[in-house]
């Protein structure tokens, strides 16, 4: 596991490597321009996805390079339906899991700068090897003084000092992707975006903020068959965080196990129920829905890792989504009320005041159908099999470009949320189970 990943700290570095591949986007962008002059008409669609994956794959392997919150901002991209196209998502995607480690060196020094000690003058035992990896830090095994088994989680040296320069690495990199790929966002929504990145993204590297964040869901969280690790504070500080060993499978190894379709439908239950509870009954997600976040341990209980990422739901903003989803089950699946998804959508800042009901059903609803009705799917019967569900549609096409520029904005918390339903769709559909989805038993009586 060892590597020599050295990771540029300083601004001009980053930027400079930035720089290069801007330009790379950019030269990738005119050869693709020119092929595309003598394509025939039937090959045009997969040369258009050969450019975008080849596009993602510049992409990655410069945030890669970078790592840290530059990395973690390409996996909050392969979350977002609507600013990047589906080839180029599911490349950044590979962010969640295909991250080399630091070498033992970094490793060592990280450990002495926060706690002025050794690994081992403060474990038993401490496994200088990662077992897992990711955009800010990595995961190592360790045993205590006590004999308790624990998992060790460090942080990447000078991660913490690239948040605003990396932030506007990424807006260079639209720039460069504008060019080179489909239509963008409006440059106000953009920055809401990167505004709401940057906030979380503070937040994420302050270990003691993640320990805060999992004291207050272990306390919080009531509902059965979720396990949240105890955070071990004498071995903890804002840079390492040490939690209290969790055995089981990741979502991904357990799949591998070949589990049963009761086993499936159990895993695939628990999680939806603790994503609905923890939206209308706890109004605070944890944005971080990956496979590498949750372990099924031996009993089919559910340990929930990694509270980086934690998102508090005002009420304003759950009082107007909720009309949402049956707003789009009335339009699209009984072809009645687009007025009130209107109203819906505008409440939710999404679509601007001035925009009339005959502007919204003309020239905006037909862009919104398909991932209206992907939304939808889930929820439009009491229960669903999610080894059928389609995937997320993609980016708008350039003929969506009316919708795309008349989106006037969101909750700020509108994007950590989408982030997180994404990532419960993304995982019942793999695990393939069929789920009761009645995702407003955990609302209140009073609320409705």
């Amino acid at each position: 596991m060892d590597t020599d990943s050295k990771i540029p700290v300083s601004k001009l570095k980053r930027t400079a490597i930035t720089g290069i591949t801007a330009a790379r986007l950019g030269a990738k962008h005119v050869g693709y321009k020119a092929r595309s002059l003598v394509t025939k008409p039937e090959n045009k669609a997969k040369q258009k996805q050969q450019h975008e994956e080849q596009i993602g794959d510049i992409i990655f392997s410069v945030l890669t390079q970078l790592r840290g919150t530059a990395l973690k901002v390409s996996q909050i991209l392969s979350m977002e339906a609507d600013v990047l196209p589906l080839s180029i998502r599911q490349k950044l995607k590979e962010a969640c899991y295909q991250v080399p480690p630091i070498n033992r060196a970094l490793v060592r020094k990280q450990i002495v700068h926060e706690f002025g000690s050794h690994p081992q003058d403060l474990f038993r035992q401490f496994n200088s090897s990662a077992f897992a990896a990711a955009s800010i830090g990595q995961v190592h095994r360790a045993i205590t003084f006590d004999g308790e088994p624990v998992a060790v989680k460090i942080q990447y040296p000078g991660i913490a000092n690239t948040i605003e320069s990396d932030l506007k690495i990424i807006e260079k990199l639209f720039s460069g992707l504008s060019k080179a790929s489909d239509l963008l966002p409006q440059k106000h929504v953009l920055e809401i975006m990167m505004t709401e990145m940057q906030d979380r993204l503070r937040e994420e590297v302050d270990y003691q903020n993640e320990a805060d964040n999992i004291k207050w869901f272990k306390s919080n969280v009531s509902i059965p068959g979720i396990v949240i690790p105890r955070v071990i504070d004498s071995l903890s500080r804002k840079r390492v965080l040490s939690l209290e060993m969790l055995e089981g499978h990741h979502l991904t190894e357990w799949l591998a196990t070949n589990p049963s379709q009761r086993q499936r439908n159990a895993v695939g239950q628990q999680l939806f129920d603790y994503f609905w509870y923890c939206v209308l009954e706890l109004k605070r997600i944890n944005a971080d829905l990956h496979p590498g976040n949750f372990l099924v341990l031996e009993n089919e209980d559910i340990g929930a890792l990694d509270f980086g990422c934690v998102r508090d739901l005002s009420d304003l903003f759950i009082d107007h989504f909720v009309g949402l989803i049956p707003s789009l089950i009335d339009v699209f699946e009984n072809s009645k009320n687009p007025k009130k998804l209107l109203s819906v959508y505008q409440s939710l800042r999404v679509v601007s005041k001035d925009v009339s009901l005959e502007q919204f059903e003309q020239e905006m609803l037909g862009s919104i159908e398909p991932f209206g009705r992907w939304l939808i799917e889930a929820y439009a019967k009491e229960e669903f099999d999610f080894s059928r569900k389609q995937p997320c549609p993609g980016k708008p096409t350039d003929s969506s470009l009316k919708l795309v520029k008349q989106v006037d904005g969101f909750f700020h918390e509108q994007l950590c949320f989408d982030r997180a339903h994404l990532g419960l769709m993304n995982l019942l559909t793999e695990i393939g189970a069929v789920v009761k989805t009645d995702w407003l038993k955990y609302r209140s009586t009073e609320s409705r």
